[in-house]
């Protein structure tokens, strides 16, 4: 009888204990998921709707140009490729592709890319968006000197912003706040 009352006495303080465990364990996940969402809703990404975009003409009018066109680059042209390099990166390290990334095997891509960036898009802007556009550059080759992904995912974030502020771009509701480009615009706005 005694045997009987003791394993009883055991396996309720078993339950109990094992309950405990799982109230500690749910509870910390619960705390860790609302203190991460609190992080990310005060120093995350912000959506792209947040924000008063400015119109093409508000972009023109905002005093210093940030275009330098020529007669074979017209400014569609330069928001076109502004487009086609935030694809670019898209494809690549967009939706966390960045995880799986190798900068190694991918050297000579990013070779090109830097190479059609300060060919076909530095000679053609000023002001902050130049800035921008030599940021980026840099942020590529440290991210090939370094062999680290994390200065390419600033490169992207540049050209999603570029392309969500001069552009128009809607596909992703993100706003990173990264480039000169957003902060001169509200300056002039």
């Amino acid at each position: 009888m005694e045997k009987v009352e003791m394993d009883k006495n055991s396996t309720n303080e078993q339950i109990k204990k094992k309950t405990t465990i799982l109230t500690i364990v749910l509870s910390l996940f619960i705390i860790g998921g609302l203190g991460t969402w609190g992080y990310y809703k005060l120093y995350g990404a912000k959506s792209a709707s947040d924000f008063d975009l400015p119109s093409n003409e508000e972009v023109a009018a905002a005093g210093t140009s940030i275009y330098k066109p020529a007669p074979n680059v017209p400014v569609t042209e330069i928001q076109r490729r502004i487009n086609v390099i935030h694809e670019f990166w898209n494809r690549k390290l967009g939706f966390g592709a960045w995880n799986k990334y190798s900068i190694t095997s991918n050297k000579k891509e990013l070779i090109d890319v830097k190479g059609d960036i300060q060919d076909k898009l530095l000679p053609y802007v000023s002001g902050p968006l130049k800035a921008d556009i030599e940021t980026a550059i840099v942020k590529i080759d440290a991210s090939m000197k370094s062999d680290r992904v994390e200065p390419l995912k600033h490169v992207h974030r540049i050209f999603h912003d570029l392309d969500i502020t001069l552009n128009g771009y809607e596909q992703d509701g993100v706003y990173w706040e990264v480039t000169e480009t957003w902060k001169w615009l509200q300056k002039a706005h």
